[in-house]
């Protein structure tokens, strides 16, 4: 009917296929990435929540990537690298109390900012409530767990014995913090975490001690603590730390998640090649003989081992008399292959790509980079890092000094007037993590001039990304600058290194 019709009414014939065409294409959708045919019949993902998607298979990514770290050198490599370079030796403070806002004098806001660093240098030694770690070791600490668990839960407590401050953290792996076994059907309890109506958490479940610590006589199952989310005066009983990746996500993906399977086979890729190599390397010649009786019998001329089997051994400017039809011929495995290198290096890419980590950072390998390179890939990995710093400053060091600031103003040691009704301005602070060293250091300091110069920076953020405090380094230039010209005085030389300073202070007209 249909050729009828297209020989009838060739117009009529082709609205008719088009419209036959169109209801085809409603019924797959628009794309290809959703197409049911032959080459997509294996692959059949979930369609769950964030948390259905993710809480059954956490326990198993967690579990693995540890061993990754442990195991693995490439990848602790690379959770070391994130560590060193997000946090080093630790993010610091630098208070940044403005007297405009808060309608105080100049003088004032100084005198607090000195008192506010004074008081974190007094309690970041005696962080952690175990007397271990102090806060930089913390942040080093919070940083590797985010990478290899995808979380860590901190309780801020209140240790009246310590000194000078009562407060300490508590730090929780993630594994603690679990459903209690006779409220698995109770809703609203997912994973350890209480939620209310809307979905906030109103209450952590956090077991004694590690599940893991069987070996250790502390295992106990039911041995949980349920700890309110907000305590009676509004401020937070547990601190929950992870990167969340889709709405409604409760707990934190391992970073190492998306790269656990290419990690392992090229592990076990690396083993096989590792012992081929040493086999290969076991075997220095192989003799072939026509008369297989002769060969067992004479191969060692006459010589055994402890156990009577025949020794074959040889030693430099040996001369060996065949017998006939003895061949020697040389091994040569050829283990690893000429493609090794390359499939390696491509796999270490494809690594770094789901890590968000350049090749030369994952490998520590610089061979093959120029200049430009090597600074493309070093300015998209510090992209990385201070995503991560800026994180890390503001769900663990603000909170920090925001509960430190208040109990030095209960102590009268940080003499705030109306501390409470102003609190975010007493407590606004930059935080400065340790600078890093460029690949060219002259041109970056003649590209911070020119910026400076032309007010496209300010010396606070220029001194800040060398991990310098803009009053400190001042202070400290200031007395450098007078120590020296006091000796200048005293013994009537001159040191060019002060002389460049003060022609370039005449210079360019600033003081």
């Amino acid at each position: 009917m249909e050729r009828a019709i297209r020989f009838i009414s060739p117009h009529w014939g082709f609205k008719r296929e088009m419209a036959r065409f169109g209801l085809q294409f409603m019924a797959s959708g628009s794309y290809r990435g959703a197409g049911t045919g032959r080459h997509h019949d294996q692959w059949l993902p979930g369609g769950g929540s964030a948390d259905q998607d993710l809480l059954s298979d956490l326990p198993k990514l967690r579990e693995r990537s540890r061993d990754l770290n442990r195991n693995d050198g490439i990848a602790s490599g690379a959770t070391n690298a994130v560590v060193n370079n997000v946090v080093g030796s630790g993010i610091m403070p630098q208070s940044q109390i403005s007297s405009d806002r808060l309608g105080i004098a100049q003088d004032k806001a100084l005198e607090l900012q000195t008192q506010a660093e004074t008081a974190w240098i007094k309690w970041k030694r005696n962080a952690d409530s175990t007397n271990r770690l102090d806060f930089d070791d913390i942040q080093a600490l919070v940083q590797r767990q985010t990478l290899e668990n995808g979380e860590i839960l901190f309780l801020p407590l209140m240790i009246p014995e310590r000194r000078p401050y009562s407060l300490a953290l508590e730090l929780v792996e993630a594994d603690r913090l679990a459903t209690p076994s006779g409220k698995l059907a109770t809703s609203g309890i997912r994973s350890g975490i209480e939620f209310g109506k809307r979905g906030q958490p109103i209450a952590y479940h956090i077991k004694k001690s590690h599940p893991g610590s069987y070996s250790f006589g502390s295992y106990q199952i039911d041995d949980f603590t349920r700890i309110p989310a907000w305590n009676s005066l509004g401020r937070p009983n547990v601190f929950h730390l992870f990167h969340q990746l889709r709405p409604g996500q409760s707990r934190g993906v391992p970073w190492f998640t998306p790269a656990l399977d290419i990690f392992k086979d090229m592990a076990n890729y690396l083993e096989t090649e590792l012992v081929a190599a040493r086999v290969a390397a076991c075997y220095a010649l192989v003799v072939t003989s026509s008369n297989p009786y002769n060969m067992a019998t004479q191969a060692s001329g006459g010589e055994t081992d402890a156990e009577g089997k025949p020794v074959e051994y040889l030693e430099p400017g040996i001369i060996k008399y065949l017998t006939e039809g003895e061949n020697v011929h040389a091994f040569t495995p050829n283990r690893p292959g000429n493609t090794f290198d390359p499939f390696v290096e491509r796999i270490l890419r494809a690594i770094g790509v789901a890590l968000d980590l350049p090749y030369e950072i994952l490998a520590k390998d610089f061979s093959k980079t120029n200049y430009s390179s090597a600074r493309a890939a070093l300015l998209e990995a510090r992209r990385f890092f201070q995503v991560r710093q800026i994180w890390l400053a503001k769900k663990l060091c603000q909170p920090c000094w925001e509960m430190v600031l208040e109990e030095a103003w209960l102590r009268n040691e940080f003499k705030a007037p109306d501390f409470l009704e102003h609190k975010r301005d007493y407590c606004r602070a930059r935080w400065i993590p340790n600078g890093w060293q460029w690949v060219d250091p002259v041109k970056e300091a003649n590209g911070a001039q020119i910026s400076l110069k032309n007010n496209m920076t300010t010396l606070s953020h220029v001194l800040a990304s060398h991990g310098l405090d803009l009053d400190e380094t001042l202070e400290t230039r200031a007395r450098e600058l007078k120590a020296i010209k006091d000796l200048e005085a005293k013994y009537n030389v001159t040191f060019p290194a002060a002389k460049a300073a003060n022609d370039q202070t005449h210079d360019t007209g600033e003081a």
